[in-house]
């Protein structure tokens, strides 16, 4: 038992440690949504990885340190799926480098007109419209014809000199160029046109390399708080563990498989105990002893008395002419004759409820005994 105790507490160590580590140790980028080296659905590995091929240096930071330092003959990209700091628009704003915003087209995420020197606007993008062709004269555009129009919201150009294409036959578009006092800004509404889910559909993938890869030198910025801070009324509902840590599914499922075994090493056995031959003859006070002993450490207060009960009763039974087969009535009727006790305290002890207590077993013990002095006394 004690090697047990001992064997249970390492591994309950070894798995705090663990737990600690997932807690502290920072996300993988392997896990990241739009993430350049993730090779999921959600992820943008696809995309990196042509963009490497065709001569482009990309570098994946969630530093304001890292868009700082960008030169002015590089692309700087920003992934809009979540509300941005200020000091993560200044940096962006005043970046020498030509800045590509990828608007998720949700309410979560920053407006991004504030990266655009407020000359862009948000507004509801038009469901029947889900493939929009270009219908501009932007080259980037042009090239990639079709792109697919997976978002809530779409761009509306509040200046002549912003460039808009992929229109939803409204004011709504998926795409604008501008440029401001200090950069060239494009913001291109949907992130399926960067994914590797839907990368490969219609001309997203065109847009996206031509896009991305005007310069030599890419920094992709993934913000480092990946969690929504808004809510929009009536969006689809979240799931819960959405909100937690990736790890959070596994451990919760680890812990509930170690509550069940706990339950069924550790928890109580419910049914009557089976009696078996013994192996040995031993005296009947050490077998009544260890009867008793398995009695209370399983608790098993009602079967005690059920015993006591069904004892007394077989050895006073012959004295007053009944049997144990005859009915409680008769039992009691005869009983309260032989010993003068009254028949209502007879009832009670013989037939009544279980004790819930040990003081109660006891008294009842000491009840039954008395009972059988009285008959042998008369």
């Amino acid at each position: 038992m004690k090697k047990l105790l001992i064997v249970t507490g390492v591994v309950l160590a070894l798995f705090a440690g663990l737990i600690a580590a997932t807690v502290f140790l920072p996300e993988s980028p392997d896990r990241l949504a739009n993430s350049l080296t993730n090779p999921r659905p959600e992820g943008a590995r696809a995309l990196g990885q042509v963009l490497a091929q065709d001569g482009v240096a990309v570098n994946q930071t969630n530093s304001i340190a890292d868009i700082a330092a960008a030169p002015a003959d590089s692309t700087v990209a920003v992934v809009l799926e979540t509300s941005l700091s200020e000091d993560e628009v200044a940096a962006l704003t005043q970046t020498p480098a030509d800045l590509v915003v990828i608007y998720s087209g949700s309410g979560f995420s920053t407006d991004p007109g504030k990266l655009a020197g407020g000359r862009l606007g948000v507004q509801d993008w038009s469901w029947g419209y889900p493939a929009p062709n270009a219908e501009c004269a932007d080259a980037d555009a042009l090239a990639a014809g079709r792109l697919s129009g997976d978002v809530g919201y779409g761009l509306v150009a509040f200046d002549d000199r912003v460039m808009t294409c992929f229109a939803d036959g409204s004011y709504a578009s998926l795409y604008a160029d501008l440029t401001t006092s200090r950069h060239r800004v494009t913001v291109v509404a949907g992130l399926s046109w960067i994914r590797n889910s839907g990368i490969t559909d219609m001309g997203n993938a065109a847009l996206a390399l031509r896009t991305l890869g005007r310069h030599d030198r890419l920094t992709w910025y993934l913000p480092a708080d990946r969690s929504p801070t808004t809510v929009i009324p009536g969006s689809q509902d979240v799931d819960s563990f959405e909100l937690l840590p990736p790890w959070s599914r596994p451990v919760f499922g680890v812990l509930l498989a170690a509550a069940a075994a706990a339950a069924l090493w550790q928890g109580r056995r419910f049914g009557a105990l089976v009696r078996e031959p013994l192996p040995v003859e031993v005296p009947a006070s050490e077998a009544s002893a260890g009867l008793a002993r398995l009695y209370r450490q399983a608790g098993a207060r009602g079967h005690a008395a059920a015993a006591l009960r069904a004892a007394t009763i077989q050895r006073v039974a012959a004295r007053v002419g009944v049997t144990t087969s005859d009915a409680p009535d008769t039992v009691i009727s005869q009983l309260a004759q032989a010993s003068g006790a009254d028949p209502a305290a007879l009832t009670e002890a013989l037939y009544g409820p279980p004790p819930t207590t040990d003081t109660g077993l006891a008294i009842l013990a000491e009840t039954l005994t008395d009972l059988e002095r009285k008959l042998s006394s008369r």
